[in-house]
């Protein structure tokens, strides 16, 4: 069997130019065997990162893969998007799911895994390893959904019904996570039964949802065919070591965390509102050691 071909995909957006330029700096120092890195950006921000394209990176704006949609202005501190199709507009965080999905069913490799602009590289990482066997690694926590997580519920709940599925009872499987792998043929069918359940295009069939989590309506879709589940393979490990949230980390502090890898950790993600300097992250991320799995030397 051929080996399967792995693409990246970054959505982003102007506030995270800085955290985006430390990812691509992190993938060409670490990252191997894979076809393309597509950063995917609203038309309004397409220049702002044209400096990160080369050889195995293109930059792609919104209007490449999705139709028009018009800025409406800010509320609560949000940029909003509306199109007649969609009903009440939509906020960025929606338009960067949908474009996850439209990069996905355009891009020509086997394979996709989804890498965040807060993602950070930090050990050598090849992707034919990684995401490049028979089955598409499917990340899942079984159970974990359930009435202690609100949004969740309401993001699991949509993926069936705009799947046309049944809603069962809860707890529920969740998919979601950092560095998340696709199937492009299984992101073709999961689109069509969209199109099918709800009558109109994918995209504005999920804008119109407006509380949708793309893992999950994916997650979801796969649970539910034997054939699409079929050409996955299901797994509970975490390839990428997530500080989610708590005070602004100086170096000691990212060292410490970064003590917590294991072996199959190949990056972190530090959130971007914990307002960890990216100086720091770089430092300490880059260090000798750090490839080598932090060394008591640190």
């Amino acid at each position: 069997m051929q080996t399967p071909s792995v693409s990246f995909i970054t959505p982003s957006y102007s506030l995270d130019l800085h955290r985006c330029e430390l990812l691509c700096e992190s993938m060409d120092r670490f990252v191997t065997g894979y076809d393309m890195h597509f950063i995917v950006v609203g038309d309004e921000d397409i220049e702002l990162f044209s400096h990160l394209k080369s050889a195995n990176r293109k930059v792609v704006a919104s209007s490449e893969l999705l139709p028009r949609l018009w800025p409406v202005g800010k509320w609560r501190g949000r940029r909003y998007w509306w199109s007649p199709q969609i009903g009440l507009p939509v906020y960025g965080w929606h338009l960067q799911q949908l474009r996850k999905f439209a990069m996905t069913a355009a891009q020509d490799s086997d394979r996709v895994m989804f890498a965040d602009s807060d993602c950070v590289f930090c050990r050598p990482t090849d992707m034919k390893v990684l995401a490049g066997g028979e089955n598409t690694p499917h990340f899942h926590t079984k159970g974990d959904i359930n009435s202690s997580r609100p949004n969740h519920v309401k993001w699991w709940r949509n993926a069936h019904r705009i799947l046309g599925l049944d809603v069962p009872d809860l707890p529920g499987d969740d998919y979601i996570g950092p560095m998340i792998v696709w199937d492009r043929k299984t992101v073709i069918s999961v689109l069509s039964r969209i199109e099918t359940a709800c009558g109109r295009s994918w995209w504005a069939g999920l804008a119109r949802q407006r509380d949708f989590s793309e893992y999950l309506t994916y997650g979801t879709a796969v649970a539910a065919d034997s054939d699409l589940a079929g050409r996955h393979e299901l797994t509970e490990i975490n390839n990428c070591l997530t500080y989610w949230g708590g005070p602004q980390l100086d170096r000691k502090g990212l060292i410490s965390f970064m003590k917590e890898m294991q072996p199959h950790h190949y990056a972190i993600t530090i959130q971007s509102h914990t307002a960890t300097p990216l100086e720091t992250i770089r430092e300490v991320a880059f260090a000798d050691t750090a490839a080598q799995g932090l060394s008591e030397a640190l």
